[in-house]
């Protein structure tokens, strides 16, 4: 269960950090978000990944979490990655 956890702060983390940046913006909502929502978006994608370590260290051991949190961030980015290539996509064809 711990997995599929640290797995949703990863992907969370990442889609904040994607959603805060202005062409992410256009692509996803067809606007750009205000300054100061922005900005507490990337605070608070870069809080769920930091949040993801200790996390894992606690549960898991520091050794084991460490290389866990990693394994995790890479799965988060790369769904966010793939979902957000899937959707930019999709707009720009109209559908």
């Amino acid at each position: 269960m711990i997995h599929l956890l640290l797995f949703l702060f990863a992907f969370a983390g990442f889609a904040m950090l994607c959603a805060a940046r202005d062409r992410h913006q256009r692509d996803l909502l067809g606007r750009k978000l205000r300054a100061g929502t922005a900005v507490r978006m990337r605070r608070g994608g870069l809080f769920l990944l930091l949040l993801a370590y200790p996390v894992a260290g606690l549960a898991l051991g520091w050794g084991y979490g460490a290389v866990e949190w990693l394994g995790q961030l890479s799965g988060g980015a790369l769904l966010t990655v793939l979902l957000l290539t899937h959707l930019s996509a999709r707009g720009a064809t109209g559908r």
